[in-house]
């Protein structure tokens, strides 16, 4: 009877190896590189979704930028689309609420208090009501229903706490309840199951990590699981009813990604981000899929990575 043998290569035995262990520890083994972004290279800028559409713009890379561009996950395409309608910037908040997308805030050589309102179905902008607070850079936001928060930040003196609701049906902001915590900008945000979660950040010279969970209903503020490594400067987004936490700042560019879980208030490692180290980049969910790219790492980047499913 012949004996049949099997031969394994060295690389493919390790492979093999590293996919049972990932697999075993719930950690997924890369991101996959995505079409880079068309546009120049740059940080802070800002994006939203709309009908598993992405939308990015603005933005700094030495200058300040008001291009704006769509991203189809479908397609793994980009198409440029009208200049955000306002003054050049960087450091703004973006979010989406039904069929529009808002960008606003930021600083564009002063700091900044206007919002825009972009129209994806006639690719127009048109100017809303300004934040009623004093202007500011790097606030967080995110949107419970069919309103935004706004909140945090550098009004360019200092650090601020603030938090602010912004309702498109009526064109009106109100004031809510300040973050319990400390003051801070560069802070992260985003929602699950109609509450608000909001934390890390950097406040006079200290990169946080505490983390915030914030019900619009009662408007009342419950300080959650602390963020497993201080930083500030990362991308977040929620994808699959979780909440992911990336990149970003501290003593170095981070690559680690982080998820959180509401229901458990829990955070779990997974696979870090295939690209550099970074601050400043982008994140957002299209598709039923997590995207991160741009930032800065010495040099402002264009690279864009899909979040392993």
């Amino acid at each position: 009877m012949r004996t049949l043998k099997l031969y394994i290569s060295l690389p493919a035995l390790l492979l093999l190896f590293f996919t049972a262990c990932t697999k075993e520890d719930g950690i997924t083994p890369n991101w996959p590189r995505k079409t880079g972004f068309p546009g120049s290279g740059r940080q802070y800028a800002a994006a939203f979704v709309i009908n598993g559409k992405a939308y990015m713009g603005t933005g700094n890379n030495s200058s300040y930028l008001k291009d704006l561009w769509e991203y189809d996950p479908s397609t793994d395409t980009w198409t440029e689309k009208a200049n955000f309608g306002g003054s050049a910037r960087e450091r703004a908040v973006g979010f989406a609420i039904g069929s529009k997308g808002y960008i606003g805030t930021g600083y564009a050589g002063s700091q900044t208090n206007d919002m825009w309102e972009y129209d994806p179905s006639n690719n127009t902008w048109l100017q809303k009501a300004s934040m009623p607070a004093t202007a500011r850079n790097n606030a967080a936001a995110f949107v419970v229903g069919n309103k935004a928060y706004v909140g945090t930040g550098w009004t360019g003196s200092v650090y601020v706490k603030d938090l602010w609701e912004f309702d498109p049906g009526n064109n009106s902001w109100t004031q809510k309840t300040d973050l319990p915590g400390s003051a801070r900008y560069q802070a992260a945000a985003f929602s699950i199951g109609g509450k608000g979660y909001l934390g890390i950040g950097y406040f006079s010279g200290q990169y946080l990590s505490d983390f915030y969970e914030y019900d619009p209903v009662a408007d009342q503020w419950a300080q959650k699981t602390s963020f497993p490594n201080p930083r500030s400067d990362a991308a977040s987004f929620v994808l699959n009813g979780k909440g992911v936490i990336a990149t970003g700042r501290s003593n170095k560019y981070a690559m680690d990604v982080w998820e959180y879980d509401a229901g458990t208030n829990q955070w779990t490692a997974k696979a870090e981000f295939s690209g550099t180290g970074r601050q400043g980049a982008i994140g957002f969910s299209a598709g039923g899929r997590g995207f991160i790219g741009t930032g800065y790492d010495s040099d402002y980047k264009t690279d864009f990575f899909e979040l392993w499913p």
